[in-house]
C-alpha cells in the first residue's frame, strides 16, 4: 500500500510504500526489489534490467535466529571457574574445567542467562601448560586439559536442556604447535635475517601473536576448513554459537612478497612453485591488503565475502546458529552487514575515557590526561554515526570489560554503576564477564593497570577520530521510516521513503523481530558509500592506531584504496605481544607478593570509589541483579528500537539521553556522567532540558494518530509517577521536558497510560501551560489545545469554529482577565499558522495525519466567521481576533554595513537582499545604517550622488558629552533607508576607533541614534533587529527607560552574522582606572561585564543577548555551534526558540549576471577561463577545473588548497586545473605566506594552477559558471553566500562541514542522485584530498557529473525563500498570522462557498463584492463584521474587475471601498446615508 502525507491543498503526496512480509521462516539473507507489476499480475518485462539498476529501490533483510535480540550472554573463562591460589605461595591450587562450569549453570539459569561464551574451550598446544586460551592447536576439538570431549559434551547437553546456548571460540590463526592438518596452509615471511619463517597470527594493524601461525586465506580450502571445523563442533556436541576472535580482520590477507616469490635460483629457475606464487605463500609482514583495503570495502561498502560465506553455510545447515564477532578499527558496519553480532569495545573505551582511563584493545589500562578525557557528547556522536552508517536496528554485544582487562571497578571507579546501567539499557545483547559483579576491581589473570599518566600509540581518542557531526542523510529527505524500531511484530513492515513522488532513487529501512535491513542491490550490493567515514573514523590522524592511511600512502606512493587493493604497509605500529601478555588470559600460578599487591590495590580502589558516599563496590552485585530484572521484565529494553534524544547544548558534555521504544511502549533514559569527583560544580544534580521530538519520525503512524489517549511519566525504578501532569503522546514528543538527574544517576522513565478520568484535569493543565509558556511555544503540538486548533484549521471551518470555542471557554473557566484571554487566543492562532513554516524551514517533523494549515486559510475562517457565524460567541471572538492576528508593524533593521553603499562582507549583502524581499512581501521595512565619510570605493558624498537628502539633525548623549548627527533618508526597492552621519565616528566601515573608549562611544552612538531617529520620526517598530555588535546596546537602552515607554511594545531581535572571536563580539578592554566604563554606556554594569571572567571586558554582545527578546543567525549548524561552544553560550541559551535560516541569493538577478559577465553556457565559460588563465587554444573538457573565489585569509582555509595542489596534480597526471581568485594582504603573515606559495605553484605548474595574489579578482561570475567545482575549505563559515553563487550556475562545491556550509553543501550520492557537492568532516589534509578525489571520480563519469550539476542548480536557495522564512519568524514573535494578501481572497471564496455548514448562519449565502473601475489596489470595509477589518479585493481573471466573495446572512449592509489610498463609493451599488456618512448599500 502507498503511505501518503496530506498537503495544504487537500491532496496527498506519496511518502512511502508499505509492504507487509509474512514471518520469515528461518535465519538468512533475504534480498528484495521494488518494481511495478503488470495489470494482469505478471512481472514486468524489464525486471532483469531493474535488478542491475543501482537506483532501483532494493535492499537486503538480515534475519537472525528468533529471540536473539532479547538474549543475555555471559563470558566464562572456563579455567577461572572455581580456580584458587595459595595465598602464602601464590601457587595455583585448583583450575577450572568443564565440570566446574556445569556446577554454576543453575545459578546462571536463575539470572536469565541465555548464552554462555566458553572462553578457552578449544584444544590447545600440549607442550605448554600455561598457554593462552587463544593459542588453539585444533579448532574442531574441545580442550583435553579442561575435561576433553566427554566432559564438554555433558556440559553442552545440560546447557541445551536449560535453554542456554553454548558459544565457543573461533580463530583465524592456529597455535605454533598446531595439528598437522594446518601445516600446508601456513603463510610465510622473510624475517630480518632473510630467513623464511611462518608468519605469526596478526590483525595486520596493531597486534601479532608470536605463539600462533597465520593461515593462507588466499586459498579457498582455508575458508572451507574453518567452516567445516565449526560444523563439526555443532554436529558432534550441539554447540549453538561461536565467537570469532579478531573478526574485524577476517580473512587476514597480507601483501605478497613478490621479490621473494619471483626469486630465481642459480640455475635460472624460479625458486618458488607457480602454486606458491599464485597463492602468495610468502608475504610482507603485517601488510594488510585484500578486502579490507579494497575499494569494495572502503568506498563501495560491500559486505565481507568471507563472513557472508561463513554465515550462509552455517545458517543453511543450522538456522539457529549465532555468531558473535569481535570488532575493532571501526569495522562494525562490515561485521553487522555480513550477518554477525558485533562485539565492540567502543562503548567501554569511551566510558573508561570519561572516567580518566585509556582502555586499550589488549585489556591494558592507563591513566590519561584531562584534556583527552571523553564526555557524554563523545558517546552521543559515536551512536549518531552508527545511525547514519549501520544497517537499521543492528544486533550488537554490550559489555563493560574484557577477559583481559580489570573489572568495572578498576576501569570506571564510582562510574561503574552508570556503566552497568548502560549495558542493560542500551540496545543489544548484554554480555557479562564471569566474576565482574563480585565486588572486586582487579584479578590475577588480566593485563596491567597503570595509575601513572601515560600516552601511547595504542590509546583510542574518540573525540579526535569522530567528525564534528553526522553527515546529512543521503537517502531521503525524510529522516526515518514510521515503521523504524517496531521490534516486536508478527509481521515485518517495509517502508520505502523518498524525496520524490517517483519511486526512483528511494531507499528506506526494514525493521522487525530479529532482523535488520541493509540497503543496496541484491546479493552483496553495498548499503551506503562511506568513504567519508573511512576518512573520519577508520583512518583518522594524530597518532591513533587507526591512523595508518598516511603511512600507507608514503610507503606505497600511491592510492591507499582501490581496485588494486594497495597494501597497508605500516608494520611499525604492529606490536608483538610478550609471553607475559600472551599468558595474561590464562589461569596460572603467581607469587605471594602479586596476590598481596592485588589485594592491596583492590582495597585502595574500594576506598577511592567511596563506600562512605554510597558507592560500595562490595554491594554492586545487587545493582547488577536489579537491572537484570528490569530488563527481563521489559520487552522494550530487550527488543525495542533505539533513538538518541536531544539535550540542550549546555548539557551535552555531562548528560547522555536516549529512548527505547516499540509499537506500544516508550522508555526514556537520561544519565548524568559526572559527580563531585569531576569538580565541585558537579556536586549537586541538575535539571536537564530534554526533547523527544526525534521519536516523532520513529513511532508507528497508528500510535501517533491516537491523539486522545493520555499518558504520564513514571519512574521505572521506583514505580512512582514523576509528577501529577498528564499529556497526549504529541505533547510528550514535542514539548521540552525538565528532568532532574542526580550526580552519577540514571533516570529511567516510562511513558505510561494515565489513570481513568484524567481528561478534565488535562484540559486545565493545558490551559495553565499555555498561559505560562505562550511566548516560548514554537510548535502547536506542544499543547493539546493548540494541536486541536491546528488540526481543525486543516480540516474544515466547522471543526475550526468548534475548536476555537473549546479553547475560548477553557480560557474563560480559568478566570483570566479578558486582555490575557485575547492574547492567548491570538498566540494560539499564530502558532497554528506557524507550523507550516516550521516544517518547511526549521526541520520540524511533518504531521502524519494532517497538512499544516496556511495562514491564509485561518484568516479566511476568521473573516467569514466574523460575518456569518451561527454562534454569537464565535462571531465575537472572530471579530476580535481577525484584526489582531494579521499585520505586524514596521520592521527596523540596524546594521553597520548595507548593500551597495557600505558592504564589506556577507552581512551587508544579506541584510540588503533580505530587506528588499521583505518589502516585496508587503512589510513596512526600515534600514538604519551609518553614512560613512568614504564608501568601499573611497568615494565621499555618495548619498548626495544617489539623491538621498539630509532631513534633520539629532543629538545623542555619549555619556561624557553630546554629539550632533545628521540624518539622511531615502527609499529604494520599497525599503525605507535612514543613514546616520557623524564623520569623526563613522569615517569608513569597520575603521580602527583609535582607543577603547572611542570604540565604546561608537557603539553607543550607533545604538542610541537608531532609537532616537525612530522616536523623532514617530516610527514605533514592531521589531527592532540589531545586526552584529555595532548596534548591540540598542535593546538595553530601549528596555531600560532611556526613551520612556516609546519602545514598550517593540520586540528586540539580535541577528548574529558572525560571533567568531572577541573582535566579532565588539569587546572593549578598559584600562584599570576606567572600571566598566559606565560613564560612557550608562547601563547597569552586569549587562556588559561578566564578573566571572578572568579579565574585565565590556562586551556589547552580552547586552544584546541579555536584553533582546530573541536572537537568530544565518544557519542551523552555526546556531548549534554557538550554543554548544561559544564563550557566551549561557546567554545564547536563554532564548527558548532562537531562529536560523541559510542565506540565499537573488536567483533571477544572478542568472542574468552570469549571462552578462559570464557566458552563455558552462562550456563557453570554461573555454574562456582555460584560454585566459592557462593559455589554451580551445576548451579541453577532459580536464576538471576547480576554483576558489574569496579573500586570502586564514578563515577561508586557502592553505588546504595550496598544500594539496602538488599531490592532486600528480594524482591526476596533470589533468587538473585550479584557480585561486582573490588578493592577498602582504602585511598579514598568513596571507603573505599563501601568496608566496601561490606564486611558486603557478611558476611550477603553469597549465594546472593559476593565482595572482597582487590583483583583485574580477571574474567571479565567469568562474562560478565555467568551473567544474567550487572549493570552499573555510575553517568556519557562519552562513556563506559563495556556495549559492556556484549552485545557481550549476557548479557543485567541495566544502568543509562547518556552519552554513554544513547546512547547504551535501555529499553527492551516486545511488539516489541527490546532493550538490563533496564534503569533509575533519579539517585535515587527508580529508580534504579525499573529498577532492571523490569529485575527480565523479567528473570522470560524464553522465553522472551532468546529473550532479543539475542537482546543484536545484539546491539554490533564492532570497525570496529566505525572506518568507524570516517573515514567518517575525510574525511568530509578534503573535501575528503570516498571510499574503494575494492568497487570502482565494481562501475567502473557498470558505464562503462551502456547502452545508453548522458553523455558519443557515441564512448566509456567498456574495461577490465587485469594484469595476480602474485601480491598483482596492479594499472594502463595511458593517459585514462591524466595520472591523479592511479586506483586499483580488483581480478577476476573466474581467478587469476586482472582487471578493463574502458569506453574509440575510440583512442590510453598508460599506465603502478604499481605492489606492482614497475612500470611494461604487456606482454599481446603491448609495445610502447611514447616519452622517454616505455609504454603498447592499441587501442580502
Amino acid at each position: 500500500s502507498v503511505v501518503s502525507l496530506p498537503t495544504s491543498s487537500g491532496a496527498e503526496r506519496p511518502r512511502a510504500v508499505s509492504v507487509t512480509f509474512p514471518p520469515f521462516p528461518r535465519a538468512g539473507f533475504y534480498d528484495w526489489i521494488l518494481c511495478t507489476q503488470e495489470p494482469n499480475g505478471a512481472a514486468p518485462d524489464g525486471l532483469l534490467n531493474a535488478l542491475f539498476d543501482h537506483r532501483r529501490v532494493k535492499g537486503r533483510v538480515i534475519v537472525h535466529p528468533a529471540g536473539v535480540r532479547g538474549d543475555f550472554f555471559m563470558e566464562i573463562p572456563v579455567e577461572q571457574v572455581g580456580a584458587t591460589w595459595d595465598e602464602n605461595s601464590g601457587e595455583l591450587q585448583n583450575r577450572g574445567d568443564f565440570d566446574s562450569v556445569l556446577e554454576v549453570l543453575p545459578e546462571l539459569k536463575v539470572r536469565g542467562i541465555t548464552g554462555v561464551y566458553l572462553m578457552g574451550s578449544l584444544e590447545r598446544s600440549m607442550n605448554e601448560r600455561d598457554s593462552s586460551p587463544f593459542s588453539v592447536a585444533d579448532r574442531s576439538r574441545p580442550s583435553s586439559r579442561l575435561g576433553g570431549g566427554r566432559a564438554f559434551g555433558n556440559l553442552v547437553h545440560e546447557m541445551r536442556r536449560l535453554n542456554i546456548r553454548a558459544i565457543v571460540d573461533g580463530l583465524e590463526r592456529v597455535a605454533s604447535a598446531s595439528h598437522r592438518k594446518y601445516r600446508k596452509y601456513i603463510v610465510e615471511y622473510r624475517n630480518d635475517h632473510g630467513i623464511i619463517c611462518p608468519h605469526p597470527g596478526t590483525d595486520a594493524r596493531e597486534t601479532q601473536w608470536p605463539d600462533t601461525k597465520l593461515l593462507n586465506y588466499r586459498r579457498v580450502e582455508v575458508w572451507d576448513m574453518m567452516i567445516s571445523e565449526t560444523k563439526e563442533l555443532v554436529r558432534e556436541y550441539g554447540v549453538g554459537g561461536i565467537r570469532l576472535d579478531n573478526a574485524q580482520s577476517y580473512p587476514v590477507t597480507l601483501s605478497a612478497d613478490l621479490q621473494e616469490l619471483l626469486r630465481r635460483d642459480p640455475d635460472g629457475e624460479l625458486h618458488h612453485s607457480l602454486d606458491e606464487i599464485f597463492y602468495g605463500q610468502v608475504v610482507q609482514p603485517n601488510s594488510e591488503c585484500g578486502y579490507w583495503r579494497s575499494e569494495a570495502c572502503m568506498d563501495l561498502n560491500y559486505p565481507n565475502p568471507f563472513l557472508i560465506k561463513y554465515m550462509k553455510e552455517m545458517w543453511n545447515e543450522f538456522p539457529d546458529f549465532v555468531v558473535v564477532a569481535e570488532s575493532h578499527f571501526h569495522r562494525e558496519v562490515e561485521i553487522v552487514q555480513s550477518g554477525m553480532i558485533a562485539q565492540s569495545l567502543r562503548v567501554p573505551q569511551i566510558l573508561a575515557s570519561v572516567a580518566g582511563r585509556s582502555l586499550r584493545r589488549d585489556g591494558s589500562v592507563a591513566k590519561i590526561a584531562m584534556n583527552k578525557k571523553s564526555t557524554a557528547k563523545t558517546l552521543t556522536r559515536v551512536l549518531r554515526n552508527d545511525a547514519e552508517y549501520m544497517p537499521k536496528n543492528p544486533i550488537m554485544i554490550q559489555s563493560t570489560c574484557t577477559h583481559s582487562s580489570p573489572y568495572p571497578g578498576g576501569l570506571y571507579g564510582r562510574k561503574s554503576w552508570i556503566v552497568v546501567d548502560l549495558m542493560y539499557l542500551l540496545p543489544g545483547v548484554p554480555m557479562l564477564l564471569f566474576g565482574e559483579d563480585a565486588g572486586r576491581a582487579l584479578r590475577l589473570n588480566m593485563m596491567g593497570l597503570s595509575n601513572a599518566e601515560e600516552s601511547s600509540a595504542y590509546d583510542v581518542h574518540f573525540d579526535s577520530l569522530l567528525p564534528k557531526s553526522p553527515p546529512k542523510n543521503k537517502n531521503s529527505s525524510s529522516r526515518n521510516s514510521p515503521a523504524d524500531g517496531l521490534a516486536s511484530m508478527s509481521k515485518s513492515k517495509l517502508i520505502i521513503s523518498g524525496s520524490q513522488q517517483s519511486l526512483l532513487g528511494m531507499r528506506r529501512v526494514l525493521s522487525g523481530a530479529n532482523m535488520q535491513k541493509m540497503g543496496g542491490a541484491g546479493g552483496m550490493q553495498r548499503v551506503e558509500s562511506k568513504s567519508r567515514l573511512s576518512g573520519a573514523l577508520k583512518l583518522s590522524r594524530q597518532g591513533s592506531f587507526q591512523d595508518m592511511k598516511k603511512a600507507a600512502d608514503e610507503q606505497s606512493n600511491g592510492p591507499t584504496s582501490g581496485g588494486n587493493g594497495a597494501a597497508f604497509k605500516s608494520p611499525a605500529l604492529v606490536r608483538t605481544q610478550s609471553k607475559t601478555e600472551l599468558q595474561s588470559s590464562s589461569i596460572r600460578s603467581s607469587t605471594a607478593s602479586d596476590i598481596r599487591n592485588m589485594n592491596e590495590m583492590n582495597r585502595k580502589i574500594y576506598e577511592e570509589i567511596g563506600p562512605h558516599s554510597g558507592f560500595d563496590l562490595a554491594q554492586i552485585k545487587g545493582h547488577y541483579h536489579h537491572r537484570e530484572l528490569v530488563r527481563i521484565e521489559s520487552n522494550v529494553l530487550r527488543n525495542g528500537a533505539f533513538s538518541l534524544l536531544s539535550l540542550g547544548a549546555q548539557y551535552s558534555e555531562q548528560f547522555f539521553a536516549f529512548a527505547r521504544y516499540t509499537s506500544t511502549a516508550i522508555y526514556i533514559v537520561v544519565v548524568n556522567f559526572r559527580d563531585v569527583q569531576d569538580g565541585e560544580f558537579y556536586k549537586e544534580g541538575k535539571e536537564v532540558d530534554l526533547s523527544l521530538q526525534a521519536l516523532a519520525d520513529c513511532l508507528s503512524d497508528e500510535m501517533l494518530r491516537n491523539t486522545s489517549a493520555l499518558y504520564c511519566l513514571k519512574d521505572t525504578f521506583s514505580g512512582d509517577r514523576r509528577d501529577d501532569k498528564t499529556y497526549t503522546l504529541e505533547e510528550i514528543l514535542f514539548r521540552r521536558h525538565r528532568i532532574f538527574v542526580g550526580p552519577l544517576q540514571t533516570v529511567l522513565l516510562e511513558v505510561s497510560q494515565a489513570p481513568e478520568g484524567s481528561s478534565e484535569e488535562h484540559v486545565r493543565q493545558c490551559v495553565n501551560r499555555l498561559s505560562t509558556e505562550a511566548n516560548d511555544i514554537k510548535d502547536p503540538r506542544e499543547n493539546a489545545l493548540l494541536a486541536a486548533l491546528t488540526r481543525s484549521a486543516a480540516d474544515s471551518v466547522d471543526e475550526f469554529a468548534k475548536a476555537l470555542m473549546e479553547l475560548y471557554h477553557a480560557l474563560l473557566e480559568s478566570n483570566f482577565e479578558q486582555h490575557w484571554i485575547e492574547y492567548l487566543l491570538q498566540i494560539s492562532l499564530q502558532r497554528a499558522s506557524g507550523l507550516r513554516a516550521g516544517v518547511e524551514y526549521e526541520g520540524i517533523e511533518h504531521p502524519k495525519d494532517f497538512a499544516p494549515p496556511e495562514g491564509e486559510r485561518i484568516i479566511a475562517y476568521l473573516v467569514q466567521l466574523a460575518m456569518a457565524a451561527a454562534d454569537p460567541d464565535v462571531k465575537e471572538a472572530a471579530r476580535l481576533l481577525v484584526k489582531k492576528s494579521q499585520k505586524i508593524g514596521p520592521l527596523v533593521f540596524v546594521c553597520p554595513e548595507y548593500g551597495r553603499f557600505s558592504t564589506a562582507g556577507g552581512l551587508g549583502v544579506m541584510v540588503d537582499e533580505l530587506t528588499k524581499d521583505l518589502a516585496d512581501l508587503g512589510l513596512d521595512v526600515y534600514v538604519i545604517s551609518p553614512y560613512y565619510t568614504v564608501n568601499r570605493k573611497n568615494q565621499s558624498g555618495y548619498l548626495e550622488m544617489d539623491k538621498f537628502p539630509w532631513r534633520r539633525n539629532i543629538d545623542v548623549n555619549l555619556g561624557t558629552h553630546m554629539v550632533e548627527c545628521g540624518v539622511y533618508e531615502g527609499k529604494e526597492d520599497g525599503v525605507n533607508l535612514i543613514f546616520i552621519e557623524r564623520q569623526d565616528y563613522f569615517p569608513k566601515v569597520y575603521a580602527d576607533a583609535g582607543s577603547q573608549e572611542r570604540l565604546l562611544q561608537t557603539i553607543v552612538l550607533m545604538s542610541l541614534s537608531a532609537l532616537e531617529v525612530c522616536c523623532q520620526k514617530g516610527i514605533t517598530p514592531a521589531l527592532f533587529v540589531t545586526n552584529d555588535w555595532l548596534p548591540s546596546l540598542a535593546a538595553g537602552y530601549g528596555k531600560h527607560g532611556f526613551f520612556g515607554n516609546f519602545f514598550e511594545n517593540t520586540t528586540f531581535f539580535h541577528l548574529i552574522h558572525n560571533l567568531g572571536d572577541g573582535a566579532y563580539e565588539g569587546r572593549v578592554y578598559p584600562a584599570p582606572d576606567q572600571g566598566d566604563m559606565g560613564y560612557v554606556h550608562r547601563l547597569p554594569g552586569h549587562m556588559l561585564v561578566d564578573p566571572w571572567w578572568s579579565q574585565k571586558i565590556v562586551n556589547p554582545s552580552r547586552c544584546a543577548l541579555m536584553c533582546s527578546d530573541s536572537w537568530g543567525t544565518v544557519s542551523q549548524s552555526y546556531m548549534r555551534e554557538l550554543k554548544q561552544g561559544h564563550p557566551l553560550k549561557d546567554l545564547l541559551c536563554i532564548a527558548k526558540a532562537p531562529f536560523a535560516f541559510p542565506n540565499g541569493i537573488r536567483q533571477a538577478h544572478r542568472e542574468q549576471l552570469l549571462q552578462t559577465k559570464g557566458a552563455e553556457s558552462h562550456d563557453a565559460a570554461k573555454r574562456i577561463l582555460q584560454q585566459k588563465y592557462f593559455n589554451f587554444q580551445d576548451i579541453d573538457n577532459s580536464i576538471p577545473l576547480f576554483a576558489f573565489v574569496g579573500r586570502i585569509t586564514s578563515q577561508k582555509g586557502v592553505h588546504l588548497i595550496l598544500n594539496a595542489a602538488d599531490e592532486l596534480i600528480q594524482h591526476a597526471n596533470g589533468k587538473i586545473q585550479i584557480i585561486v581568485g582573490g588578493p592577498a594582504t602582504w602585511s598579514d603573515s598568513y596571507s603573505s605566506g599563501c601568496a608566496r606559495h601561490m606564486q611558486d605553484l603557478r611558476r611550477r605548474h603553469p597549465f594546472c594552477f593559476w593565482a595572482d595574489p597582487d590583483a583583485f579578482f574580477m571574474d567571479g561570475p565567469l568562474v562560478n559558471l565555467g568551473s567544474d567545482f567550487g572549493v570552499m575549505p573555510s575553517v568556519f563559515e557562519p552562513g556563506g553566500i559563495v556556495q549559492q553563487e556556484f549552485f545557481v550556475a550549476g557548479t557543485p562545491v567541495v566544502a568543509f562541514k562547518t556552519g552554513g556550509l554544513k547546512d547547504t553543501v551535501h555529499e553527492w550520492n551516486t545511488d539516489t542522485g541527490e546532493g550538490n557537492g563533496f564534503t569533509f568532516d575533519n579539517y585535515t589534509h587527508n580529508d580534504f584530498v579525499s573529498a577532492m578525489k571523490r569529485a575527480l571520480r565523479v567528473f570522470a563519469r560524464k553522465t553522472e557529473y551532468e546529473e550532479l550539476r543539475e542537482s546543484a542548480y536545484e539546491t539554490t536557495i533564492d532570497v525570496s525563500t529566505v525572506a518568507w522564512a524570516w517573515s514567518s519568524e517575525f510574525h511568530r514573535l509578534r503573535g501575528a498570522i503570516y498571510a499574503q494578501s494575494s492568497g487570502i481572497s482565494g481562501e475567502l471564496e473557498k470558505v464562503a462557498r462551502v456547502g452545508s455548514s453548522s458553523a455558519f448562519d443557515p441564512s448566509s449565502v456567498p456574495v461577490r463584492i465587485v469594484w469595476s473601475g480602474p485601480a491598483d489596489q482596492v479594499e472594502v470595509l463595511g458593517s459585514f463584521d462591524g466595520w472591523t477589518q479592511r479586506m483586499r479585493l483580488s483581480d478577476d481573471e476573466n474581467t478587469n474587475e476586482k472582487s471578493i466573495v463574502l458569506r453574509l446572512p440575510r440583512g442590510e449592509y453598508y460599506f465603502k471601498f478604499k481605492v489606492n489610498s482614497s475612500w470611494c463609493l461604487s456606482n454599481d451599488y446603491e448609495k445610502r446615508h447611514d447616519g452622517q456618512f454616505e455609504n454603498n448599500y447592499l441587501n442580502v
